[in-house]
């Protein structure tokens, strides 16, 4: 449990005992003082009083060596009681000039705490916070840590946690005002699906509050546009070839065969043995330390940063000589066979998978380190080498997830990120496809494939398939029999044959039980509703229970014509087979990188004592992720205008495919048009985190090329120099910057602010258009970060930058360029009267021209008819009230 404490006297005995040290007090004591200082002297204008600022604790604090500010994160205070939610961040730069200020200190906050004196003990509130979370009762709670109420204590795990049970004393907001005393209880289940953090009533034990600490990415969540069950063999069979890969015996100590950076995964490069890749700064001591001195502690996948290794059963822990974390001797050589056959069994590849884990697990480390996500600012190690923050957290990494539990945990990816001093945990899957077949091979006249979805009900046809047979029509008796929703009176025909059942009256599930019960072999159901999209039928318990025959769901037209023929006396056979294949989420780095950007993400906004930090409506994890992501795996010779997706491998597609997002990631606006319009909940608005992260996502990778396009780009990931790393090193710091539970704004003010502390705004008019671009300009706002529906999207630049009247041509967007039939000719540049948009030939000749309004310019653009223009060089021309640019463009037929 992170301690707090406050100024100007301890609270914490132990802490008390460290300031009392010759040089550490004013050391300790200098920013925390600043930081309430300048809250003090801002009370008025944050509506609080002397009594809401005068009791602060600060959950932690440090200071960035890359650029000397100092951040500083604070917790408000009543009655000695932590208030949850209530917090602020101060930040200042190397002279102590405060540079960043957020509050959420409540207003008169002691006339709003009740009773400061719980009702119930520690241990009876680790209890009552299990039963509400729907967790088993603790036993033999035993002491850890020992603490006061108010400044936390840590039990052991009571036989429930995978980690020991913190708890706190806090007020927990209600939603009249008033603050209700709660045992903050923090506890990770068994079964890794949740890390929780809940506050439960100091008196009644009631759940009051909770935050889920794992972040999952489920394959259902993202917006697709094929559900994986459907990846087409020939995208499958196309990602890669399939050929089994082992490099020669390496002769280096210290090696790892591996799918290094920036290579995404198995179908987007080959395989490396890389040679020594720990860094020297950010591990001084290699990837198996844990202790700070020369030479290995651990010869298997385990070190400082990381511990890596299978968790096929859903152990959610590691057992020596069970669990699989490969061990590369003496030497650390960790050189083991890769089997990439689209028919490949998991298995054979687990001990590729935890080497490639542990890899990738330690290359974020080590780069996002030189970063300035390092020790002091809450990152992942064992042992923290500078003393800084709190050690003894390094990412328990697990391989192939649950593959061997019951069912299987499939197509998902999560990551957990407690309090800074406990341990982190990532679990990668694997992800299924299945190539289908469904034939009708009798009569002539209907043979052929037709379209169906497989159900979640009963056994699958890849368990039991390939199934052949004569289809039969249900009839249960009654005045639509063909719905089979009581018992089949045709049982005799339908039994070992195929059964054709109408959508209808009763649930999936009943029809299929009844079907099963006549003896079918395998249900066909049809719909009722033409031209529908095709359902995957699903039960629930108890009516799913004891289904053991597949079933598909095919459309009304062919339901119809099968119908038609069967009445008609023909015989209608039928072959179904379903071959599942799988892909492991541990080869594709990109989703590993996504994964552990969470974390980071997590850790760096509201400080590494705080991992509520990221719960409001508007918040932008998911962005941040699949930013890191992208960011890891960016090659020399790419460029931004190239599409990118996320989780190609994964999802068994080509790398040019589109992965698990709605959109490619691209500069190229007409293939990735996404802005802060989206973010809403309207017709075609975002709501769901992953779609709303999309968004931010989108113009992070806009700001990571335009910095590109201004420094070039640098393959030294961990250098400070090239815009690729500029642009790293502003959304990190940005993530320090901004305030806790940020929206959108927050975030593009906090990276405009980084800028400002790292290059002295050098950098301020590239991330002003980039931003503009994507509807987040000069006078956008916000709103509350904790609605959708409230922000105001703008597309303009600061006046400082509009000023001109020989505008830069960046200013324009032409595209595509070159161009055919037509061109899209877009802009951020404001303008207080209709913009004059022209195309010019190199002669000179006007060969068009039209007045449009400035906003339609700023959001969907204007299109140009090239269709009837000779071949050539045109120039675009756009008369503003701020100046006037111009932009060639091509011309081809």
């Amino acid at each position: 449990m992170k301690s707090t404490f406050t100024l100007p006297s301890a609270r914490v005995l132990g802490v008390a005992a460290m300031l009392a040290l010759p040089g550490l007090a004013t050391a300790q004591n200098a920013p925390l003082e600043q930081a309430l200082n300048a809250l003090k002297a801002r009370q008025a204008r944050l509506g609080l009083v002397a009594t809401d600022v005068a009791d602060a604790a600060v959950t932690s604090q440090y200071t960035d060596q890359h650029n000397g500010t100092t951040h500083v994160y604070l917790r408000q205070r009543v009655q000695g009681v932590e208030v949850y939610g209530a917090v602020a961040d101060v930040h200042f730069n190397q002279a102590g000039k405060v540079v960043g200020l957020h509050s959420n200190f409540r207003s008169n906050v002691t006339a709003q705490a009740r009773n400061a004196t719980p009702s119930l003990t520690a241990e009876q509130a680790v209890a009552a916070a299990a039963k509400a979370l729907g967790m088993p009762a603790p036993g033999n709670l035993e002491i850890r840590k020992a603490g006061s109420a108010t400044a936390g204590m840590e039990f052991s795990e009571g036989g429930i946690s995978l980690d020991k049970i913190s708890v706190k004393l806090m007020y927990q907001p209600l939603s009249d005002g008033s603050l209700r005393l709660a045992w903050d209880v923090t506890l990770a289940p068994l079964n890794a699906e949740h890390y929780w953090n809940a506050r439960v009533d100091a008196a009644t034990g009631a759940l009051l509050d909770k935050t889920d600490y794992t972040i999952s990415d489920s394959f259902s969540m993202s917006a697709l546009t094929r559900p994986i069950a459907q990846a087409v063999a020939a995208d499958a069979r196309g990602a890669a070839p399939a050929t089994a890969t082992t490099a020669a015996k390496p002769t280096a100590a210290n090696t790892y065969n591996v799918w290094p950076i920036t290579t995404e995964s198995p179908a987007h490069g080959p395989r490396q043995l890389v040679a020594n890749p720990a860094d020297a700064t950010a591990s001084p001591f290699g990837w198996h330390d844990i202790d700070g001195a020369p030479g290995a502690e651990y010869t298997i996948t385990r070190g400082n940063n990381v511990h890596a290794y299978d968790d096929r059963s859903n152990r959610n822990v590691y057992i020596a000589n069970t669990s699989v974390s490969p061990n590369g001797g003496a030497n650390l050589e960790f050189n083991f066979s890769f089997d990439n056959a689209l028919t490949a069994t998991a298995t054979n590849n687990l001990s590729a998978a935890v080497v490639n884990l542990f890899y990738w697990n330690n290359m974020m480390h080590d780069v996002m380190a030189r970063k300035g996500f390092d020790e002091a600012s809450g990152n992942f190690q064992y042992k923290n080498y500078s003393g800084q923050a709190l050690g003894f957290d390094p990412v328990q990494a697990e391989a192939q997830d649950g593959a061997a539990a019951t069912p299987a945990k499939l197509n998902n990816a999560n990551f957990s990120t407690p309090v800074d001093g406990s341990r982190p945990r990532m679990q990668m899957y694997l992800w299924d496809a299945k190539d289908q077949s469904f034939t009708i091979t009798a009569p002539a006249a209907l043979a052929g494939s037709i379209t169906g979805q497989e159900g979640s009900n009963g056994r699958t046809l890849a368990q039991v398939g390939p199934i052949t047979g004569n289809i039969v029509l249900a009839n249960d008796g009654s005045a639509n029999p063909a719905r089979g929703c009581n018992p089949l009176v045709n049982a005799a025909a339908i039994s070992g044959n195929i059964a054709l059942i109408q959508r209808g009256k009763c649930n999936f599930s009943s029809k299929i039980k009844n079907a099963q019960n006549a003896g079918a072999r395998m249900v066909i159901v049809m719909d009722s509703i033409p031209n529908n999209p095709l359902l995957t039928m699903a039960g629930t318990d108890p009516d799913s229970i004891g289904i053991r025959i597949p079933s598909i769901f095919i459309s009304k037209a062919d339901g119809d014509r099968i119908r038609t023929a069967l009445s008609a006396g023909q015989t209608v056979s039928f072959s179904a087979s379903s071959t599942l294949y799988y892909r492991d989420g541990d080869f594709d780095n990109g989703i590993v990188a996504h994964e552990y950007g969470h974390g980071i993400s997590t850790r760096l906004t509201g400080g590494p004592g705080n991992s509520s930090c990221l719960n409001s409506a508007e918040q932008m994890g998911e962005g941040w992720s699949d930013f890191f992501a992208l960011w890891m795996t960016t090659k020399p010779g790419d460029v931004g205008a190239t599409p990118r997706g996320v989780g190609t491998y994964a999802v068994f597609e080509a790398p040019t495919g589109s992965g698990i997002r709605r959109k490619p990631y691209t500069t190229n606006f007409a293939l990735n048009n996404h802005t802060y319009a989206f973010v809403g909940t309207g017709s075609g608005q975002y709501s769901e985190v992953h779609d709303i992260g999309e968004v931010w996502a989108t113009v992070l990778w806009d700001l990571n090329w335009a910095l590109i396009d201004k420094y070039g780009y640098n393959a030294d990931l961990k250098a400070a120099s090239g815009g690729n790393n500029v642009a790293l090193q502003l959304v990190l710091d940005g993530c320090k910057l901004q305030k806790c539970n940020p929206g959108f704004i927050d975030g593009r003010d906090a990276i405009l602010q980084a800028d400002s502390l790292n290059n002295r705004a050098a950098n301020s008019a590239v991330i002003w258009r980039v931003f503009a671009r994507r509807g987040m300009g000069f006078s956008a706002r916000q709103g509350s970060s904790n609605s959708l529906t409230d922000q105001v999207v703008a597309y303009d630049l600061p006046a400082v930058l509009s000023a001109s009247k020989q505008l830069n041509e960046k200013l324009l967007e032409v595209y595509p360029n070159p161009a055919n039939g037509q061109v899209v000719v877009r802009t951020q540049v404001g303008s207080s009267v209709p913009v004059q948009v022209e195309m010019v030939s190199l002669l000179g000749q006007r060969v068009s021209t039209q007045t449009v309004p400035a906003a339609r310019l700023q959001q969907e653009g204007v299109t140009l008819n090239t269709s009837k223009l000779a071949g050539g060089v045109y120039m675009v021309r756009l008369t503003t009230s701020e100046g006037i640019i111009t932009k060639k463009v091509v011309v081809q037929h």
